[in-house]
């Protein structure tokens, strides 16, 4: 079981240091209330990430968020997720 676990943690790491493997990366999030953080993605067939991405809860609470993939680069991956902006909830 440790081998498992140090074989997927080697290729965690690979994809958040922006290498592609198996057609997936780690993509850092630019902006708003996930800043920072890196949101792993499978890359679709022409090798873009998807688009947009949409992210709720943790520090944003219920409210929804808005990221679009944007080449980048300073980017390891040469992505990354650019915030931009609330989602305006649904009226019912």
């Amino acid at each position: 079981m440790a081998a498992e676990d140090s074989e997927h943690m080697k290729t965690v790491n690979r994809w958040l240091a922006g290498e592609t493997v198996d057609n997936t990366v780690g993509i850092r999030v630019v902006g708003g209330p996930f800043d920072g953080r890196t949101k792993i993605v499978h890359l679709r067939q022409d090798e873009t990430p998807p688009s947009p991405l949409r992210a709720s809860g943790g520090p944003a609470g219920p409210t929804r968020h808005v990221y679009e993939a944007v080449r980048s680069t300073d980017a390891p991956a040469g992505w990354i997720y650019a915030h931009l902006g609330a989602e305006p909830a649904a009226d019912n």
